[in-house]
């Protein structure tokens, strides 16, 4: 099952954008990836044009950020003559064959980086995301530049139909795998390493409140749990934000704690409402709890850090059980991600659900 699973998953990205410019690039910073590989024709430049100056500016920045940046392209090396011109500093490895490896590891041996620390951005799937998850690294795809004469939009065309087939058969289960995947496991909200997330830029912690901090119906939450989010509130800030009305969350607000009550998780509303109000970043927000529909997914579908831990208490409502059994379900498509906070491996996640 499992190499099934792995045979079909290699041409799914684990994040797709419009443009290079929608992709967080600070998030991926705060993630720990320290190489972008590009691809060239259709993902930093038109097919058999030169690269347009804005793209070079975006280059320029990430260089400032700290990134390393390599092109990997199945083209000549002619091709990329003007952005050898700009920016000299960026490796060009030209006629790589993707989604052959063998111009992709002599790439990896120049900057010295493990895959794991690898971000590989391309247009299509069949060269390079395929190219990019073999090796193992964070693929991410871009749609391409739009065709300039009838040939060229043929090709763009075709593009858009292989993606559109793959994505809308059976590429929607790997996207929900993905949507659904928190970049941290932990057992309780007492095994999360707060002080390496603020220290990493973490400005705002978001609870869920039954199953995560109290147990579902519960009117009392007990004194270590209020310890910690008064504790954690004086060097951070801290809201629950639960999708009930449980007399527990009376005794957060009693507690000075932020309480946002009725969320509708996972839609995203309520949670940019609080970014908005906090004055906060997508990349300054951790979101903490103990369901993958809910929690987990609200977070990934707003682009924040995610942290999901095992439910408290096994008595729960019945929505909450039939989720369970749909974490239980799609657990074989959940997938490990960049992790700042810790390294668990993907095998824990058969002990969360």
């Amino acid at each position: 099952m499992g190499q099934v699973l792995e045979f079909f998953r290699k041409p799914i990205p684990r994040e797709h954008f419009k443009s290079l410019d929608e992709i967080p690039y600070d998030r991926l910073k705060l993630w720990g990836f320290e190489v972008i590989i590009f691809d060239y024709d259709n993902t930093l430049a038109p097919f058999l044009h030169q690269i347009q100056n804005e793209v070079l500016s975006l280059l320029k920045n990430l260089i400032k950020m700290g990134f390393k940046i390599v092109v990997v392209t199945n083209a000549s090396y002619e091709r990329t003559k003007k952005l050898r011109s700009e920016l000299p500093e960026i490796k060009v490895f030209a006629k790589a064959k993707k989604p052959g490896l063998k111009v992709l590891k002599s790439a990896l041996k120049t900057v010295n980086t493990p895959p794991s620390k690898v971000v590989f951005v391309g247009d299509l799937f069949f060269t390079d995301i395929i190219a990019g998850n073999r090796m193992g690294m964070y693929t991410i795809m871009v749609e391409p530049y739009p065709g300039v004469g009838i040939a060229l939009s043929i090709i763009v065309l075709l593009e858009k139909i292989s993606y559109y087939f793959i994505f809308y058969t059976f590429g929607w289960l790997f996207r929900i795998g993905e949507l659904i995947s928190p970049n941290e496991w932990a057992d309780t909200v007492f095994d999360v390493n707060y002080d390496l997330l603020i220290s990493k830029g973490i400005k705002l912690f978001v609870f869920d409140m039954d199953g995560t901090l109290t147990k579902w119906r519960s009117n009392q939450v007990d004194s270590k749990t209020l310890n910690l989010l008064t504790s954690l509130s004086r060097s951070s800030k801290v809201v629950i934000l639960s999708n009930g009305n449980s007399p527990s969350l009376d005794v957060i607000v009693k507690n000075e704690i932020a309480v946002f009550k009725h969320a509708h998780k996972p839609l995203t509303a309520k949670i940019m409402k609080i970014m908005k109000r906090y004055g906060v970043s997508k990349r300054e927000v951790a979101v903490i709890g103990d369901q993958l529909f809910t929690d987990i997914l609200m977070a990934n579908l707003a682009g924040l850090y995610s942290i999901k831990i095992k439910p408290i208490s096994k008595d729960e409502m019945w929505f909450t059980k039939f989720s369970r059994m749909l974490e239980r379900f799609v657990r074989p498509f959940i997938r490990k991600k960049p992790s700042i906070g810790s390294n668990d491996e993907l095998r824990s996640v058969g002990n969360q659900i």
